[in-house]
């Protein structure tokens, strides 16, 4: 998976789960996959090492596929995204299509 493709997959995961994490995973996967922000970074912010980053971030990221794995929550929601385009699509009518676009920003 490309860097890129993995921060949007774990963002998404941790949207999802994020209150399941410990507080120090949640945060230090919070700076690194929505700020953005280097290993080296978090560990001086944090003021520890480099390694206690990555293992936190590494054993989170385990804990959000368990979840995901067990819930699939992002996994549902997506199919669901996906038949609602589907019904966007062939869907003439204007009240229903508000009403569909609401359901859909909800879910987003």
């Amino acid at each position: 998976m490309e860097k890129i493709e993995k921060t949007i997959h774990y963002n998404k995961l941790f949207l999802a789960y994020r209150k399941l994490l410990s507080s120090t995973q949640e945060e230090i996967l919070e700076a690194y996959f929505c700020f953005d922000l280097s290993l080296g970074e978090i560990a001086s912010e944090r003021g520890i090492s480099r390694s206690a980053v990555e293992d936190a971030l590494q054993k989170g990221c385990t804990k959000l596929e368990e979840y995901e794995a067990k819930l699939k929550t992002v996994e549902n929601k997506e199919e669901i995204l996906k038949l609602i385009a589907k019904l966007k699509e062939n869907t003439s009518n204007n009240e229903d299509v508000k009403l569909i676009e609401e359901i859909e920003r909800r879910l987003n």
